[in-house]
């Protein structure tokens, strides 16, 4: 079986969850993948078509009427909305950014942080990524996070700045506006779900690395 892997939004719901939430999260994540169904993929895919592909917001809006699942047609709307008071707010050219994927510390799992666009956010190229759900989220952990990212982001095609937009109350959380301690944090949030993973596996009978996963026993002498 491969490394588990987060997305940036499924990692932030699990660092933001109480004990035993995350605990049974990290059981589920060891188990067979079985995908999954992206509530938010129509929202992003919204996002996407007005930000970059010419679509006037009320054609993305009257879209919404053809995704079948009424709370998702419903939340895609709202938060589109959202959005757009957003975007008034803050004008700007939108550009593509690219994608990062890293391991853990300890290699027992990897995250992925998809931006869903790029702007300018005063002096900074701000990688933004997009969050709908309804989970509360604490700034500090936040900012800890994206400390994370930021640091693991290649020289090369680093953002200025990389952030989290919540649509529900269009709050947007930065990387820039982390306290050295709060950065510090990132790092050991990283470690600290290692460990959960490690306790995990040992409790699932499982090897202590994913990479030994479906391992034939070596035969005895």
């Amino acid at each position: 079986m491969s490394v588990p892997k987060f997305g940036f939004s499924a990692f932030l719901k699990i660092i933001n969850a109480n004990p035993r939430p995350q605990r049974t999260s990290v059981h589920k994540r060891c188990g067979p993948s079985t995908g999954g169904y992206d509530f938010h993929k129509s929202l992003r895919h919204r996002v996407q078509q007005v930000s970059f592909h010419g679509l006037s917001r009320a054609a993305v809006l009257a879209s919404t009427q053809r995704i079948s699942r009424l709370s998702e047609r419903n939340s895609a709307e709202q938060a589109l909305k959202q959005f757009f008071l957003w975007k008034d707010a803050n004008p700007g050219e939108f550009e593509q950014a690219a994608p990062l994927t890293f391991s853990s510390p300890a290699g027992l799992y990897k995250v992925e942080f998809i931006p869903d666009f790029m702007t300018k956010i005063g002096d900074r190229r701000t990688a933004i990524h997009l969050w709908n759900t309804k989970n509360p989220l604490d700034g500090r952990l936040v900012r800890a996070v994206l400390s994370a990212v930021a640091a693991r982001y290649p020289v090369e095609n680093r953002p200025d700045d990389v952030a989290v937009l919540s649509l529900k109350n269009r709050t947007l959380y930065r990387w820039s506006e982390a306290d050295r301690d709060t950065r510090a944090l990132g790092n050991r949030l990283l470690e600290m779900l290692d460990m959960q993973f490690a306790t995990a596996r040992a409790e699932l009978g499982l090897p202590a690395s994913p990479d030994l996963d479906g391992a034939k026993p070596r035969p005895r002498p």
